[in-house]
């Protein structure tokens, strides 16, 4: 997946330096639907799956191309009953906020949306057996950044569709407290200090603001 991802990055760098843009956004808002997909941490690769991540998003694009946003994001993350012998259920509720740089460009119908978001978030992790210790999702936080490309194609004057690759690396740390147990037999505590990764695949749609 890695290598899809700076495969992607790559295409939109060539395009950066060969094409002449020709059409320029002014603001634009942005929302993105798309599936996580859990890499690191190995607790949370192998007691979570992820479902749904949710991006809404204001961006403002410059006569240059650079571009700068806000927006917000939801993620939902369940936990695969199937894979632990914890009898643990329920699910992991991340919700963010970030900015983003980046750069916005169109070629035609087609543009390339890039660029970094840096954010912080907080997490519930809503399961059954943190609801019967202390009768309550436990509650962390932590930052995060995630590199990410839209490929859009444009369906009017106003408005794109486009398919979204993101690659997210958060703070979180995932250990038998946070999920309300004492331990978890056979991971070492090593791999339980790992930062959590995840990248997610979806679709997203624009609607501008104008253009330049």
């Amino acid at each position: 997946m890695k290598n899809i991802f700076l495969a992607l990055i790559f295409l939109a760098s060539v395009f950066t330096v060969k094409a002449q843009a020709d059409f320029i956004p002014k603001g634009s808002f942005n929302l993105e639907i798309a599936l996580p997909n859990n890499v690191t941490n190995n607790a949370f690769k192998d007691l979570f799956q992820g479902l749904a991540a949710i991006t809404p998003s204001y961006q403002y694009t410059f006569d240059n191309t650079f571009s700068i946003g806000a927006g917000f994001r939801y993620g939902y993350f369940n936990v695969n009953e199937f894979r632990n012998n914890l009898d643990l259920k329920g699910g992991l509720h991340i919700m963010g906020a970030f900015l983003k740089v980046g750069q916005e460009k169109y070629y035609g119908n087609f543009g390339l949306d890039y660029g970094i978001r840096m954010g912080y978030s907080m997490n519930f992790f809503d399961t059954n057996k943190n609801k019967e210790s202390i009768g309550k999702a436990y509650q962390n936080d932590g930052l995060f950044f995630e590199p990410n490309i839209g490929l859009a194609l444009k369906s009017g004057d106003n408005s794109s569709f486009r398919f979204v690759v993101d690659y997210a690396f958060h703070t979180i740390k995932v250990g038998p407290e946070h999920v309300g147990v004492d331990q978890f037999a056979g991971i070492d505590q090593d791999k339980l200090n790992q930062i959590t990764t995840y990248f997610t695949v979806g679709f997203g749609y624009s609607y501008y603001f104008g253009k330049k």
